[in-house]
């Protein structure tokens, strides 16, 4: 019988990871939404990079992206604010369609998953 000294492997464990929920494109100085969706989107995922940046996140730290919209017409005009912001880490995707938002205006919903990578939570 053979017995090996084995290390802990740390990158097998999860990482810790922060769930931004309800991120809106409504302009906090107004408190209206822009008309269209890219500007919904483009608000919302602004203030997500800012959120992530207070937790010492940024951008290539998101796994997942989830998009909630009621009618997708106009997302594609989206893809290349999301190209330049996730092109190179490329998160998960996934677009969920509801029904109509309550606040007047809204567009889409998004939330964000991060995880910290492992030289972030190595001490």
């Amino acid at each position: 019988m053979i017995l090996l000294d084995m290390e802990e492997n740390t990158s097998l464990r999860p990482q810790p990871e922060l769930h931004l929920r309800h991120l809106t494109g409504i302009n906090a100085q107004t408190g209206d939404f822009p008309p269209e969706l890219f500007g919904q989107v483009r608000q919302a995922l602004a203030m997500g990079m800012d959120q992530l940046a207070s937790h010492g996140m940024e951008a290539e730290n998101v796994t997942r992206i989830i998009f909630m919209l009621h009618d997708t017409a106009g997302f594609a005009t989206c893809f290349p604010l999301l190209n330049d912001l996730f092109g190179r880490t490329c998160p998960a995707t996934t677009l969920r369609l509801v029904k109509p938002f309550e606040q007047p205006g809204q567009l889409v919903g998004i939330e964000l998953l991060a995880a910290a990578s492992a030289n972030d939570t190595q001490a």
